[in-house]
């Protein structure tokens, strides 16, 4: 009687646990593998780094969820790892893991099944446990429906959308759907889900289609979606550069956003050349840049007045740019009466 009454105890702290948090396993990505054969489970693993803001959210707020709990400790072999440490290194690398937290359900044989990264509330992310148990929703499955019919808009949406919510390259399915029809064709709603969604070339003839057709899709989608479309291309080609202080890819790939002619993007353009210049401490072209453009593009933004005028104090010393740069700080104060200013 009391080796079961000590048994109880044992087990008891343990049942508690399992339904106030998910239990993730101490086990290796082999060892999670064979696990997941055993018990027939797929395999649930958390992609996390220590400085990740979001995975510390979702650990305190999430996994501690008992409803999530529940579910996840009863579908899923549940493991997380360290993106930067031990084997993780590795699993980075074999995944393509970018962002964090990247969540990754895998079958025993390690095939990605589903996957998502980022913040979720605790009822989407039992949703999207439900979709990881879904044939029709896991990635193999969307992936041979979509190359048995790649002409097929809505398989191609599909495919396209899974391997994005889970950071995948996502380009070549576009490229491949993109390849069975003409240009002519592409003013339809789910076209242009497709090419919001699946075109990063600025120089596509996609892209130059859109272009050429603004008011159109404009239309079908509206103004303001294709005006983003428009500038997330032109940010996701240059400033990756801008970033890097790659200067020769920068001003290599410039003139096909600068051809676009659209204010929005000019604007664009400006802040992006400001910043190259300043990121490589190239001054005068800094110089350049901010007595051409200032008071077109930044005229009745203080925080950029501000930061510019900042800039010369800091590093030029040509008194007549200084001048001009004193005229745009007399602007940003005007603007924002602050003691900084």
């Amino acid at each position: 009687m009391k080796f079961c009454y000590t048994i109880l105890l044992l087990i008891i702290p343990c049942l508690l646990q399992a339904q106030s948090e998910i239990i993730f396993r101490d086990l290796s990505y082999a060892e999670s593998l064979r696990e997941s054969g055993n018990a027939k489970k797929p395999v649930f693993m958390v992609c996390y780094t220590d400085w990740c803001g979001h995975c510390k959210k979702m650990k305190e707020e999430v996994f501690t969820d008992s409803t999530v709990a529940a579910y996840y400790n009863e579908n899923f072999i549940c493991i997380k790892i360290n993106m930067e440490a031990g084997e993780g290194v590795t699993l980075r690398n074999k995944f393509g893991v970018k962002m964090f937290p990247t969540f990754i359900f895998l079958d025993r044989n390690g095939t990605t099944l589903y996957r998502l990264m980022g913040e979720f509330k605790p009822a989407d992310f039992i949703e999207q446990g439900k979709s990881a148990l879904t044939p029709e929703k896991q990635l193999p499955y969307l992936k041979q429906v979509f190359e048995d019919d790649p002409s097929n808009p809505e398989k191609c949406y599909a495919y396209l959308m899974a391997l994005r919510r889970g950071a995948m390259d996502y380009t070549a399915v576009a490229s491949k759907y993109f390849a069975t029809i003409p240009d002519s064709a592409l003013l339809t709603e789910i076209n242009w889900k497709i090419i919001a969604n699946g075109v990063t070339d600025i120089n596509s003839s996609q892209f130059q289609f859109v272009l050429a057709h603004q008011k159109e899709f404009a239309a079908i989608a509206s103004p303001g979606r294709v005006q983003r479309k428009i500038s997330n291309i032109v940010s996701e080609t240059l400033m990756p550069l801008v970033e890097a202080k790659d200067t020769a890819g920068y001003f290599l790939k410039r003139p096909s956003a600068a051809a676009i002619q659209n204010g929005k993007v000019d604007s664009l353009l400006f802040m992006m050349d400001k910043e190259i210049y300043e990121r490589t401490l190239n001054w005068s072209g800094y110089r350049k840049v901010t007595l051409a453009g200032t008071i077109k593009y930044a005229w009745n933004d203080y925080h950029q007045l501000n930061e510019i005028a900042n800039v010369y104090l800091r590093n030029i010393s040509d008194p007549v740019a200084c001048g001009e740069a004193a005229s745009w700080a007399e602007r940003a104060v005007m603007l924002s009466p602050q003691y900084a200013g």
